[in-house]
């Protein structure tokens, strides 16, 4: 609708919101409003796991394909929707990653979230980590440190820790899509953090295919020397993971050895925590021994 605006004596008229027309593309309109057709478009791309081809796209939606094209590009003009380096397909963009991570750091700053993660750290007697995968690192949510903790580490929600090192990372690396994983660790530096880290790509692809299996990570001295980590994925109700849950103690306090009775509760409390953050949770994954 054009509004018209009075200026001095005579009117202005106000240009009208820019739409999308599909007449053009189909002989008739689509009559869905275009937020409606918006949201549903980054629903698709972020709910899909890899990058999408536009035609999928717009298979998905019944969208023509010359609207497709355009709800694309006037997404990734504003950094919610990116094409990975061949331009071919349709990922997420820089904007909707910081949305999401913004949106999952406000539901964990909610009660019943961090009251499962200090009960769980309580239990454990160590402290407890949420973190999830953001560009090439891990960026912490939540955590609750146990008051005997004889090493001084500046982990602060908001911290960000490698990929490669890490339980955590090393949980999302395995449990990522085949074709965004191939990517990044095509261009994924491994520098040595400690006398542990794996280093060996061949290696480091052998253990992420053992973390696949097994449904579960250790940083083992690899990240900071005296540490260990174990880290399980919190999923989704199809089965995808959104987080990572990990518990942190000294090797002295915690080791490959004495995690396996540890591991039964960590994964029964990332399927509390998926419930307590809103999110459909699948069944918590049976332990295997490490």
């Amino acid at each position: 609708m054009t509004r018209k605006i009075a200026v001095g004596s005579g009117l202005l008229r106000e240009p009208p919101e820019p739409t999308i027309d599909d007449a053009a593309d189909t002989g008739a309109a689509d009559r869905r409003p275009l937020t409606d057709r918006v949201l549903a478009l980054l629903d698709a791309v972020a709910g899909a796991g890899q990058p999408m081809a536009v035609k999928d796209i717009a298979e998905k939606l019944a969208l023509p394909k010359p609207t497709a094209h355009r709800l694309i590009a006037m997404l990734e003009e504003r950094g919610f929707l990116a094409r990975p380096i061949d331009g071919r397909l349709v990922t997420v963009g820089p904007k909707l990653r910081t949305l999401a991570l913004n949106t999952l750091r406000s539901s964990l700053a909610q009660a019943p979230s961090h009251a499962r993660l200090r009960a769980l750290s309580l239990e454990l007697g160590e402290t407890c980590n949420i973190g999830v995968l953001e560009g090439g690192d891990v960026v912490y949510l939540d955590r609750v440190e146990v008051e005997n903790w004889p090493l001084r580490l500046e982990f602060g929600v908001g911290s960000r820790v490698p990929l490669h090192c890490t339980a955590m990372g090393k949980l999302f690396l395995a449990f990522l899509p085949d074709l965004p994983r191939r990517r990044l660790l095509e261009c994924l530096p491994l520098p040595r953090m400690a006398a542990a880290t794996l280093c060996d790509p061949a290696l480091f692809r052998a253990e992420l295919d053992s973390i696949a299996a097994c449904g579960h990570s250790f940083d083992d001295e690899e990240y900071m020397p005296g540490v260990f980590c174990a880290a399980v994925p919190i999923r989704d109700g199809a089965g995808r993971m959104v987080a990572a849950l990990a518990v942190q103690a000294p090797k002295v306090r915690l080791s490959r050895e004495s995690v396996a009775d540890r591991l039964p509760v960590l994964h029964r409390a990332a399927s509390d925590m998926a419930h307590a953050l809103g999110i459909d949770a699948a069944p918590a994954e049976p332990a295997l021994s490490p």
